[in-house]
């Protein structure tokens, strides 16, 4: 198959772990050749994260990326310079319930609201620019007395991930999550499904390589990652991004 389009997350994947605020993006001399060399070709890599806009922009412009960006867990699809191509707010309806759950809630939180995420303050004004809200940190307990909450907003998505922070909630538009992101940037494109590759390492991963043709497991992924891809690359801390282009891109040029 001859790819045109690699798709990965960020955190865990790309990177370790940025942390929150974000460090500088530093990448390995691997990756860089061989993103490079796949340029040359006219294959790009879109990244598909939760990560706001301005961290996105920042490694677009470190790594020299010139294709749309999926970002804000799916819900916006930007290119390279933050100009929004496609938007999916989560509802001022279902906001007002959340701001609720927010206004109780005894652990760390971030909203992201006109493109910045704010962290551990609940938003008052310009609610129906929202995309995503997290819980971070969560005890099991309470993870599932949010999710109780959350079950009476009807037009959201969420799911529980284990990430940089330990059990998240990630909070979209139920039509704004990474597969719905990855649809739309293909539709952008005009690329098929088949001719991408998907890389990701967390629970929220799985939807990005199942909308993706070739399904790419990071070493470090969890197990429900890796039983659904095609192919377990090492972990992110041995490059296993810059070992997917140079296997699955490079090696067929």
């Amino acid at each position: 198959m001859e790819y045109k389009l690699v798709i990965a997350d960020i955190d865990g994947t790309l990177v370790p772990n940025l942390g929150m605020p974000p460090r500088e993006f530093i990448p390995s001399q691997r990756l860089l050749k061989a993103l490079n060399k796949a340029k040359a070709k006219q294959i790009y890599l879109s990244l598909c994260t939760g990560r706001d806009r301005d961290t996105v922009i920042k490694i677009c412009q470190t790594l020299a990326l010139q294709s749309p960006q999926i970002i804000e867990g799916g819900a916006k699809i930007i290119d390279v310079t933050g100009k929004i191509l496609w938007v999916k707010y989560i509802s001022t309806a279902s906001i007002n319930k959340i701001v609720e759950i927010l206004r109780k809630t005894t652990t760390s939180f971030s909203v992201v609201i006109n493109t910045i995420e704010i962290v551990d303050t609940v938003p008052d004004i310009n609610l129906d620019k929202i995309t995503a809200v997290l819980f971070y940190d969560l005890p099991k307990e309470k993870i599932e007395e949010i999710k109780k909450d959350l079950i009476q907003c009807d037009d959201i998505a969420f799911m529980v991930n284990q990430d940089r922070t330990g059990n998240t909630i990630y909070i979209t538009n139920k039509f704004g999550t990474k597969a719905h992101g990855i649809i739309n940037l293909l539709k952008m494109l005009n690329i098929k499904k088949e001719q991408t590759i998907g890389i990701g390492d967390g629970n929220n991963d799985k939807a990005l390589l199942l909308e993706s043709g070739l399904k790419v497991a990071m070493g470090n992924a969890v197990g429900e990652v890796k039983q659904i891809a095609d192919f377990v690359v090492p972990d992110v801390n041995n490059d296993g991004v810059a070992y997917a282009i140079e296997k699955f891109v490079l090696s067929n040029l």
